[in-house]
């Protein structure tokens, strides 16, 4: 037992006692899956945050960026930042506003369709499933590698304590975890990469020995180090545009991170959360990317891309800080196992069995009673089938996490957007889009997989599975009528509520626009001061 393993059970003991606390104020299924729609700016949008910064990015994007994809990953950084702010303004608010526990129960009540509902329940589950898997082997990757234990160990542990913070919490435990666990590795990471800049030379002077090294200087050109993730400059950005899109479209409708809107206490909320979290993850990614960068100078050899964090959290920061680092990290996969474990449950218990309860002729309470322990039961169910997934297949962190958000991203991404904005989009339009873009995305993917085939950079899957979705919602709709129920449906998604119409609190809302355009300028200028001024002073252009 070392001190990152003690760290470690610490912080994982804390969050389970605090899911503990907050269980007994636990009164309905809403204060269980939606936390009560009182959650401020700070919870949502320090859930959204952690719910996005799990393992995936802490190891997954780190090794990506140390491989030599830094410059198609800003991009992706960049274009899901803006997600954030589209997706609530364009659609979070209107979400909000339908009074729904779950994305799928929005879809169906949109459309007036069971079927649309089912649909969008079934490619969720699906999704949640899959990237929880990768999740869980990120969190065991990470303890086995830090404090020794062996890895099924390691995973059974995690998979306990997110399963205890889920069960007995459910979403307003989740929120306050989220942001608490949000807090401690961003600080950690800000604090920390000035340890690894300072250990491997002063932040201007790491960049520029990088660019100076002619073996290395391709890490952090615009092109990207051929091999990394295509052998082309173009190629490189092109990727980095299509998972832009892809990622963008996760952060505007994923159900991890739309459904933190359900929780808002009002419209405003969802707006002015938006704006933190575009700005607080565009910071995680590049910190992230550039203290992977550095590591190169500090040890040339090293040979394990995805571990690139956790080595420099243990060799290159004071030992109090790493464990802090190290355990914030860990604290990320937990937010995120937990946000997709309770979803997961709230699809079963709202979504897939809600109806046989409300036709059971039960009281309301009882009614809420089941729903609650049915979510508890379906929870515990799918943490014992992901955790058999993850003991035996190999990690495959980043490779699952791109899998899973795809898959949203082709299904979910066009037929909200229409749904919001369109008046000729139908229930059978939508239906056939979401299955359309989940069937072409996820199939082409699996045969690509297995046959070994690459495709070119401008025709990935997801741009696929987008594509087949907007032409399946075209004919389907095409073929059909929109009914005056529907009609009815999206005409009740412009009504603002007379709780919202405070002139103060749009003005203050309308003022956060005025907070992105500093954002946008603001990204600018950490680029070209911390990376290209650097970098084209160590190529000797500048």
């Amino acid at each position: 037992m070392n001190i990152y393993f003690i760290g470690m059970m610490i912080a994982m003991a804390v969050f389970v006692i605090i899911g503990f606390f907050v269980s007994r104020r636990i009164r309905s299924a809403e204060d269980f899956y939606v936390a009560g729609r009182q959650a401020p700016v700070l919870l949502i949008a320090g859930s959204l945050i952690a719910s996005y910064a799990s393992t995936g990015m802490f190891m997954g994007d780190a090794g990506t960026f140390y491989d030599g994809g830094f410059s198609g990953m800003i991009i992706l950084s960049g274009m899901q930042s803006a997600g954030y702010i589209i997706g609530a303004v364009f659609f979070g608010r209107y979400l909000r506003r339908s009074r729904t526990i779950t994305i799928p129960e929005f879809f169906g009540s949109r459309f007036d369709s069971p079927a649309v509902k089912v649909i969008a329940t079934v490619t969720a589950i699906a999704t949640m499933t899959v990237y929880l898997l990768s999740i869980i082997q990120g969190v065991g990757t990470l303890m086995e590698l830090v404090t020794g234990v062996d890895y099924k160990i390691c995973i059974v542990i995690a998979m306990v304590v997110f399963t205890l913070i889920s069960v007995t919490s459910g979403s307003s435990g989740v929120l306050i975890t989220d942001t608490l666990m949000a807090a401690v590795f961003t600080g950690a990471l800000v604090i920390g990469i000035g340890f690894i800049a300072k250990n491997t030379g002063g932040w201007f002077a790491s960049v520029e020995t990088v660019a100076a090294d002619p073996d290395l200087s391709a890490l952090l050109s615009w092109s990207g180090k051929p091999g990394a993730l295509y052998d082309t400059g173009i190629e490189n950005v092109i990727w980095g545009v299509n998972y832009g899109i892809v990622w963008m479209s996760v952060c505007m409708v994923g159900p991890w991170q739309a459904s933190r809107y359900q929780m808002a206490k009002d419209e405003h909320t969802v707006v002015r959360s938006a704006y933190w979290t575009g700005l607080f993850i565009f910071l995680l990614e590049f910190l992230t990317g550039m203290a992977a960068i550095m590591v190169h100078n500090a040890d040339p050899d090293f040979t394990q891309p995805s571990h690139v964090l956790v080595w420099a959290a243990m060799h290159l920061m004071p030992k109090l800080l790493g464990v802090v680092l190290l355990t914030g990290i860990l604290a990320a996969g937990i937010s995120s196992a937990t946000t997709f474990q309770t979803l997961v449950g709230t699809l079963f218990a709202n979504d897939v069995l809600g109806g046989r309860l409300q036709r059971a002729g039960l009281s309301e309470e009882e009614t809420q009673h089941r729903s609650i322990t049915i979510g508890r039961i379906v929870m515990v169910i799918v943490a014992v089938l992901v955790t058999g997934l993850a003991l035996f297949n190999p990690p495959q962190i980043f490779v699952i996490m791109m899998f899973g958000g795809t898959i949203i991203a082709s299904s979910w991404m066009p037929v909200a957007v229409a749904g919001t904005f369109s008046k000729r989009l139908t229930k059978v339009g939508a239906g056939a889009g979401m299955i359309a873009g989940f069937v072409c995305n996820f199939f082409v993917k699996l045969y690509l997989t297995f046959a070994g085939i690459s495709l070119p950079a401008w025709l990935d899957t997801s741009i696929i599975g987008m594509v087949a979705c907007v032409i399946a919602m075209v004919i389907g709709s095409a073929l059909t009528q929109v009914t005056e129920e529907e009609k009815a449906a999206r005409a009740r998604m412009f009504v603002m509520p007379e709780t919202e119409r405070d002139p103060a609190e749009i003005k203050k809302t309308l003022g956060y626009t005025r907070i992105a355009m500093g954002i946008g300028v603001l990204f600018a200028a950490i680029l070209i001061v911390l990376w290209i001024v650097p970098y084209y002073i160590g190529t000797g252009r500048l």
